[in-house]
């Protein structure tokens, strides 16, 4: 019998260049292909059928003994949550419409409203009037208080300056509070002033001082008119008893240099639009005249006589800046009737715009009773209303 077959020699070369490849790539050294090639050469019966089978099988090897290239890094920003963390944060937020914490956008008005820059309606949550002291004399004069009472949130641009009564010795600015508070419930500004008061041991003359305080409340409320909201035509000067001759005296003497003093403010005007007047005397006659002119009726000095002419408001009605309404109780003092009656026929006769009112009461004070009004005051102080608006309309 014949024995194996011999491989030529160039094919068992190759093959064992082949093995040497495999070992290499399956990490053998290249001290152990050395060796295999040498024995494969000199015993090629023994090598051939391993080789031969080995062959198809070292593709595999070489494919899954490669290291994978290591992954990218991944990033936290864009991983998206895994699959059970959906019901959690996710359907939360899609139930709730509002905006993230980080938008831009503001709250939806359907569940922040924002704040609302209206003032409440006046059914519902009545705004009270802006009431505050000020001092209403210039820099150099004594201080005269006065207390501004401004309605809310609208008024009217007409403006009351109050003027309490006491007989020129006392009284003070709150007897006219009942006053304030119905011109500030019909949305009318008001000024109720404080004045000069003269004792028994005030030095002659007190006259013009506290005539001169009321033109100098007069000028405060025209200097402030811008800021008030009010018409410097409209300004309205309302007296009391004593009260009611001081304001007489500013309405008949609008910028008289006479009154010129450090009480007033020098190029600002004086003149009230203007007077109503509540059992006033009007013809300047005084309890002390000799104390309040410096001198008796009679007196032969001409000063002193100047100043009971310039002090009778009868004799200068021709030079009333505005309308006037006269107040005076029909049974109240006889005399206070007929100063009453005077002023106006007066006013009338020099074409002056002047109504006169007589309320059947035996009481000169029947327009107020300190802090409220009388029932007789209230019937008043409508009847001061309409003839203001017929005089001032809304504008």
């Amino acid at each position: 019998m014949k024995g194996p077959a011999k491989l030529p020699v160039a094919t068992v070369a190759v093959l064992a260049a082949v093995a040497a490849l495999v070992l290499s790539a399956c990490g053998d050294d290249s001290t152990s292909v050395r060796t295999q090639s040498s024995s494969t050469t000199s015993s090629p019966t023994t090598s051939t059928a391993p080789a031969s089978t080995a062959a198809p099988n070292t593709a595999a090897p070489i494919t899954i003994s490669v290291p994978p290239a290591p992954p990218p890094p991944e990033s936290p920003a864009t991983t998206a949550p895994p699959p059970n963390t959906i019901p959690v944060s996710v359907a939360p937020a899609t139930a709730d419409t509002k905006a993230p914490s980080t938008s831009a956008s503001p709250p939806s008005p359907s569940t922040v409203p924002p704040p609302s820059t209206e003032p409440p309606s006046s059914t519902t949550v009545p705004l009270k009037p802006v009431r505050r002291a000020v001092v209403y004399t210039p820099d150099g004069a004594p201080a005269r208080k006065a207390t501004l009472v401004v309605p809310r949130p609208d008024h009217l641009d007409t403006v009351v300056v109050l003027v309490h009564g006491g007989n020129g010795t006392n009284g003070n600015r709150r007897q006219v509070r009942g006053w304030q508070d119905f011109y500030a419930d019909n949305g009318i500004t008001s000024l109720a002033i404080d004045y000069f008061l003269y004792k028994g041991s005030t030095p002659p003359p007190v006259y013009p001082q506290p005539e001169r305080d009321v033109k100098a409340a007069v000028q405060w409320v025209r200097e402030h008119a811008a800021d008030l909201a009010i018409d410097p035509d409209r300004i309205v000067v309302q007296g009391f008893g004593a009260g009611a001759a001081l304001g007489a005296q500013a309405y008949v003497t609008p910028g008289d240099p006479f009154f010129a003093g450090p009480g007033l403010e020098p190029g600002v005007s004086d003149a009230s639009g203007a007077f109503v007047g509540f059992a006033g005397r009007y013809d300047g006659e005084q309890r002390n005249p000799a104390q309040y002119y410096g001198g008796p009726p009679d007196s032969e000095d001409p000063v002193v006589q100047a100043r009971y002419e310039q002090a009778n408001s009868v004799a200068h009605a021709a030079d009333a800046s505005g309308p006037a309404l006269l107040f005076q109780a029909a049974n109240g003092t006889p005399a206070l009737v007929d100063q009453a009656r005077a002023f106006d026929e007066a006013l009338v006769a020099a074409g002056v715009d002047s109504e006169l009112v007589l309320p059947p009461s035996a009481d000169d004070d029947f327009d107020t009773a300190g802090k409220e009004l009388t029932p007789a005051g209230e019937a008043a102080a409508q009847q001061v209303l309409a003839w203001l608006a017929a005089r001032f309309p809304p504008s």
